[in-house]
């Protein structure tokens, strides 16, 4: 059985209890769901035109088209500390909600007492025996008269359901981070190609102009200018060694292995397909970290009316049946009632408490529903601007591709130095660097639009 599939299970009894009939004075949850989601903040207008119809799909990792990726992921769900600290607060949550529960259920005890009298010198006997013992069954209720215990219990469901949506939240956010991990961890090895290659090139030219310099057709300028950039591309190349190291340890860290740097990185694919037009208009409905939010300002209102109903009277009813060692049958029925009188504020303090706790369950649900919409605004509009900026990157580095080949050209043919086409190749390195980069970010901020909306686009 799957973690995700356990955790699933874990909420069915939440959502029968949410689901299931109201007491007197408890206030139906979808009634207070609904009143939750109207102090989100209105949403503008182009989230209007949805895209996307019927169930939410998780398999945005699909797009990227990387085997490895979802290899890795899964690798992630199953090992990654954190994740498993999530399932576990779900499963406290559930046993927290069926502690509550069992305060509704009447408890069912055995019961007995055994009295020696040998050791009483004044004790007449008025028999032969010294010692008296019973034992019996005991049975003790409390009536949920007024539906404290039952919004009690609303208020544990909708915490339970509130967690489940943590640990769901919990599993897609390690997905997006290790896809961002994986996709920077490609970024670095296609730095270092580039690099290495152009230590190689320089090295081969520093070499060049050794031999000419020692035989009088070069100058010791050009040497000294060579040596300089061979420095330079090594430095770069020894820099971004060290950043690969290290985000290959994070990777590994992060899906739960030894960090020890095994992790072979691939090249990047490019991003592929478009972003449709539009936002969802279920992004409240879709994000579990809204649906937390929301969860939680509904158990909030549950625990501050359960607070408001301990004013009302307690009745405590309990019965005992048993027999004793002189055959004697024994059974007691008694009832009882308890009315707060005076407490010196302490019911007062509770109400004020959950009340508080309420108004910063309500702050904490704008927050973050403020908070969403401005992650998918952001991811929107970087996609624009880096689509763009890959765009002008594959001009730079076709242009500066170009300017080196007739550079090169040209000294072949006597004309320039061996300077001008290592500063041609040098721009042209360095494009491709940046474009590398700007691909890395297109990758990255697509993983973020995911997880800012989400879900995935399509509807297969």
């Amino acid at each position: 059985m799957t973690k995700r599939y356990k955790m699933r299970m874990l909420a069915v009894p939440a959502a029968a209890l949410l689901l299931g009939g109201c007491a007197h004075n408890v206030v139906p949850s979808k009634t207070v769901n609904g009143e939750v989601r109207k102090t989100a903040p209105k949403a503008p207008s182009h989230y209007r035109s949805s895209y996307v119809g019927g169930p939410v799909r998780d398999n945005w990792l699909r797009s990227f088209r990387d085997p490895t990726l979802n290899t890795l992921v899964r690798e992630a769900q199953k090992n990654n500390p954190d994740l498993m600290i999530a399932a576990s607060r779900v499963e406290r949550a559930a046993a927290m909600m069926q502690l509550t529960r069992s305060g509704m259920m009447p408890q069912l005890g055995i019961g007995g007492n055994f009295v020696d009298r040998n050791w009483d010198y004044n004790y007449k006997e008025r028999d032969d025996r010294h010692y008296r013992g019973s034992a019996y069954l005991s049975l003790s209720w409390e009536p949920d008269l007024w539906g404290r215990v039952a919004n009690a219990l609303n208020s544990d469901a909708e915490a339970t359901i509130a967690t489940l949506a943590d640990y769901e939240w919990a599993r897609q956010s390690l997905s997006a981070s290790t896809a961002r991990a994986w996709f920077l961890l490609g970024s670095d090895q296609m730095i270092e190609d580039f690099y290495r290659q152009l230590v190689g090139i320089q090295k081969k030219a520093e070499d060049i102009l050794n031999k000419r310099a020692k035989i009088g057709q070069g100058n010791m300028r050009d040497v000294h200018m060579i040596r300089g950039m061979v420095a330079e591309a090594e430095d770069g190349l020894q820099a971004t060694r060290a950043a690969k190291e290290q985000d290959t340890r994070a990777l590994e860290t992060l899906i739960g292995r030894y960090p020890g740097n095994k992790i072979r990185a691939h090249r990047l694919r490019a991003v592929t397909g478009r972003v449709p037009s539009g936002v969802p208009l279920d992004l409240l409905n879709r994000r579990p970290d809204i649906i937390a939010a929301q969860y939680r300002v509904a158990s909030a209102f549950h625990n501050t009316e359960a607070m408001r109903l301990l004013r009302l009277p307690r009745i405590t009813l309990s019965a005992q049946l048993g027999a004793d060692t002189i055959q004697q049958t024994l059974a007691k029925l008694i009832g009882g009632l308890f009315m707060p009188v005076f407490d010196a504020g302490a019911i007062q303090a509770r109400i004020d408490a959950a009340s508080a706790d309420q108004k910063a369950a309500i702050a904490a649900y704008k927050r973050t529903v403020l908070n969403a919409y401005r992650e998918v605004e952001n991811a929107l509009a970087n996609e624009r601007y880096l689509a763009r900026r890959y765009a002008y990157l594959n001009t730079m580095v076709k242009e500066y591709k170009t300017a080196y080949d007739m550079t090169d050209k040209n000294y072949r043919i006597g004309q320039g130095t061996i300077l001008d086409v290592l500063q041609a190749q040098s721009k042209w390195i360095n494009a491709r660097i940046l474009r590398t980069q700007v691909m890395k970010a297109r990758l990255i901020n697509r993983v973020n639009l995911h997880l800012a909306l989400g879900g995935s686009f399509d509807r297969k």
